[in-house]
């Protein structure tokens, strides 16, 4: 490769063993847009100025990457994602496992004649087009539209190929045997289970990752049953086969009180994340736990977020100026949450560090919580990992000062500052409608009207706890 590329990037190439430029378009056809992880010290930058040689002489070289290769797995189209193949023995009528988007069904199994189809006045004349339906109408947000298609999809497939019958032709029965037998068994493994975690897009896809729990059968089980019940409503399914099915198992009293840091476990983890002088990683670590606190925001919905996304106002009973940071919902919704004084603050010391100019200056697209190199956005794996490193550190933290107090931290997840954000705010006199419209849990076309009042409540909690906590933090008995 030498003469194609700069001596330094060369040199990186060929000490990973990539001897060819054929040996380089292969390793980014199988690791995809993260292909540099494989090349010590090369880099995003260095991967970059690779990749756009090689898209320049995609001619000459013969190969053109495809999107998939350069671009991560969330951002993928649904046009860029490959539909299965067919069988070369058994024509059109053959049907083969693959996701709701791409999913080919035989006309036969395609639900336009299903036994249990009311015969006349629906909107929709095939199952997936009615799934589809009631994702676009039911699913308040991306997170929630996920959770309902993996399960409607799972049915639908299980349908296919287990019981060779369209999913509108299942009966009471049937539908007991799928939750009670297959979801805690699925079988044939290689076929329903996922070897390893595979994008939607690839031929190793597959619905499960594993056995569900009881209680992921119960979550199950709550939706199917709503899924039929929304489409004998729409006369589309004449019964609903989930009817009257007894529960998998009872849901907690209430989870989140295992699942959450009390107020001495929150203080503690801020002050472990405190210091005199910080690195980029550490004020970004700081920040992001700022902000889940504030907010209650999901890994994704943290990791998404950008200064686009922020605005500036008054609210009535609240002195100084009050920042929005608004939510894309997607399909066009949105929702936005209030940033009390103190994130703002951690915000544009961290955009000072990265050479940045005041939030609502930022360039298109600069993301709140940014990689310490190359400043781009962080994945919601990402920004998972940052919150278990924050959590183990707390825990050692927590365990020198008093054995046995850290224990807990060790289990914590991102989620964890979610419910705390709940429970906290609740604590501090919050309505629970109030808590449920920042978490994105209410309809807002809804519960607009109580926005004014409720904002009020949302804000001075969480800035009053972010505040106390803080100085809790930086007393000297305590430093």
């Amino acid at each position: 490769m030498d003469g194609w590329f700069e001596p330094a990037i060369t040199m990186r190439l060929t000490s990973a063993g990539l001897a060819t430029i054929a040996d380089v378009i292969e390793l980014i056809e199988r690791r995809r847009h993260r292909w540099y992880a494989a090349v010590p010290r090369l880099g995003p930058k260095g991967a970059q100025r690779v990749v756009d040689w090689l898209q320049l002489h995609a001619q000459a070289l013969r190969h053109t990457f495809s999107p998939r290769a350069l671009v991560p797995r969330r951002q993928w189209r649904t046009g860029e994602m490959s539909p299965p193949p067919r069988s070369e023995t058994d024509g059109s009528d053959v049907f083969v496992i693959a996701p709701l988007e791409v999913l080919r069904v035989p006309a036969r199994l395609d639900g336009s004649k299903g036994s249990n189809r009311t015969g006349a006045g629906a909107r929709f004349d095939t199952d997936v087009r009615a799934i589809s339906a009631w994702l676009d109408a039911r699913s308040s947000s991306e997170h929630t539209r996920r959770a309902y298609r993996r399960e409607a999809e799972r049915l639908l497939l299980w349908a296919l190929v287990e019981k060779d019958k369209p999913f509108s032709s299942l009966d009471p029965a049937e539908c007991a045997e799928y939750i009670g037998a297959f979801l805690p068994n699925p079988r044939p493994a290689a076929r329903w289970i996922a070897s390893h975690r595979s994008e939607r897009c690839l031929s190793t896809w597959r619905p499960f990752a594993g056995p569900l729990s009881d209680r992921s059968r119960e979550t199950a089980r709550s939706i199917l049953s709503a899924l039929c019940e929304w489409l004998v409503g729409e006369n589309y399914l004449a019964d609903n086969p989930f009817a009257g099915f007894a529960r998998v198992t009872s849901p907690p009293v209430f989870e989140s009180a295992t699942r959450s840091l009390d107020l001495e476990q929150w203080r503690n983890v801020l002050l472990s994340v405190e210091r005199s002088d910080y690195s980029f990683s550490e004020h970004r670590d700081r920040l992001a736990l700022l902000l889940a606190y504030a907010t209650g925001l999901r890994r994704a919905e943290l990791a998404a977020a950008t200064t686009d996304a922020l605005s500036v106002g008054r609210l009535s009973g609240v002195i100084g100026p009050v920042w929005r940071l608004a939510i894309d919902e997607g399909r066009g919704a949105s929702r936005s949450v209030l940033l009390p004084a103190a994130v703002v603050e951690a915000l544009g010391e961290n955009l000072a560090l990265r050479g940045l100019c005041a939030p609502l200056d930022c360039p298109e697209g600069t993301p709140i919580l940014a990689q310490a190199r190359g400043g781009r956005a962080l994945t919601p794996d990402g920004v998972g990992k940052i919150f278990k490193g924050i959590f183990a550190n707390a825990a050692v933290f927590m365990e020198a000062r008093e054995p046995g107090t850290g224990r807990e931290l060790k289990r914590a997840s991102t989620h964890w500052l979610r419910h705390t954000h709940s429970a906290h705010a609740l604590g501090h006199g919050a309505a629970l409608r109030e808590v449920s419209i920042g978490l994105g849990h209410a309809d807002l076309s809804t519960t607009a009207v109580y926005l004014k009042n409720e904002d009020i409540g949302r804000f001075l909690g969480v800035e009053k706890l972010i505040r106390s906590a803080s100085t809790f933090a930086k007393t000297p008995e305590r430093s």
